[in-house]
């Protein structure tokens, strides 16, 4: 086991290293030879930023390994006290599912990114004249003309293994805040799912549930969740009513405390990356008539996936937010007793306040922070033209 993770540490510090050397080191060493002519500046600034995120990202995942462990054990553990059978567990795990879809989306796209990032020179270099390496304005430093054998050869095999280091970075990273936010927002589908059946029992709609003790249900053993109840009588009717509400309560603190350790763990990284991504858009747009459509694509499609999922997938918890606040609104509380009524009036006051992702507790992670970062993009572009 030590000698697998002495090995391990060694592989990956040599891919850093090779990454961070073909790329940053080699394009900054570029940019202070071609400055200050603009279109080869903004070539190197768009490649060593570029390469900056995937780096980013494996020193994130490097350095937040304990809570990692520590939020994915507390997911699990929220996972497993959903009770059986229930509508609940159902939707947390059509969530997962459709996480799980997603995922794999998002592993073929970036595939698909990088392998063509590789195979294009490759397909010039065969039929041409010339020999290509991918989004490489200048040499790397320290070997001679690339265009040249055998630096040719050695430059693009340096070139495959900081590819390679980037995919399996940006891939493991987005792919994991795909899962977290999963777990968010099918806490609050189940909770969602609770309340609608509260719902259907004080409307006389109960007759297609399926009967399920949300009572201490962390405690039981899973054989004991499925337990008959009588809501033929007005006293059994309100006694379940009050442990599905108290269940839902207990949901949204679990939440509140998963999200918060969430939020602590990706509000620097945000930050980071935003704004080099930026600069990312920003540079990939100011080379798009002299770089060619072809890398314009690949950069900035490599560059705004990211950005895609941190917005639209926050903008998702706050809608989940919103969709809970309302199914409390619709769980038929008039028809409740007061103590279950005072229940409800708690999670309502809670649910004023929704949960969302920011950057460095500033930038929210939603739609229109996604509209302001392209209109900042197309000011800056705009300056520089």
């Amino acid at each position: 086991m030590l000698e697998f993770t002495v090995f391990s540490a060694f592989v990956a510090t040599l891919f850093c290293c090779v990454h961070f050397y073909v790329g940053s080191l080699s394009q900054l060493i570029y940019l202070a030879q071609v400055f200050p002519d603009k279109i080869k500046s903004f070539q190197a600034i768009n490649c060593a930023s570029a390469i900056l995120v995937p780096l980013s990202k494996f020193f994130f995942m490097f350095t937040s390994s304990s809570r990692l462990r520590k939020i994915m054990e507390l997911s699990h553990d929220g996972l497993t006290a959903l009770p059986e059978n229930s509508a609940a567990r159902k939707s947390m795990l059509t969530t997962l599912r459709k996480a799980y879809m997603v995922s794999w989306l998002v592993v073929f796209i970036l595939v698909v990114i990088h392998v063509m990032y590789l195979v294009l020179p490759v397909l010039f270099t065969i039929f041409g004249n010339d020999r290509y390496l991918p989004s490489m304005p200048g040499d790397i430093y320290g070997i001679f003309s690339k265009y040249e054998s055998p630096y040719y050869e050695i430059a693009f095999t340096l070139t495959i293994i900081a590819t390679f280091f980037s995919v399996v970075n940006q891939t493991g990273y987005i792919v994991l805040f795909v899962v977290l936010l999963a777990h968010e927002l099918g806490h609050f589908y189940a909770i969602c799912e609770v309340l609608h059946e509260v719902r259907d029992i004080i409307f006389g709609q109960e007759n297609n549930l399926v009967a399920i003790d949300y009572n201490n249900n962390e405690k039981k053993d899973t054989k004991q969740t499925n337990v008959g109840v009588n809501l033929n009588s007005e006293s059994s009717k309100q006694k379940k009513i009050e442990e599905m509400l108290i269940f839902c309560v207990k949901r949204h603190q679990f939440l509140i405390k998963l999200h918060a350790k969430i939020c602590d763990l990706y509000k620097v990284i945000f930050v980071a990356h935003f704004f080099i991504m930026i600069i990312v858009i920003v540079s990939t747009l100011q080379t798009l008539n002299s770089w060619g459509l072809i890398n314009t694509f690949l950069t900035g499609t490599s560059a705004v996936t990211p950005l895609v999922v941190y917005c639209f997938g926050g903008e998702m918890l706050i809608s989940s937010g919103l969709a809970m606040r309302d199914a409390v609104y619709d769980c038929g509380w008039e028809g409740m007793g007061v103590r279950q009524a005072r229940i409800v009036l708690l999670i309502l006051c809670v649910a004023q306040h929704p949960l969302y992702f920011t950057a460095a507790g500033i930038i929210i992670m939603n739609r229109e922070t996604f509209g302001d970062v392209a209109q900042v993009v197309y000011k800056i572009y705009a300056v520089f033209n």
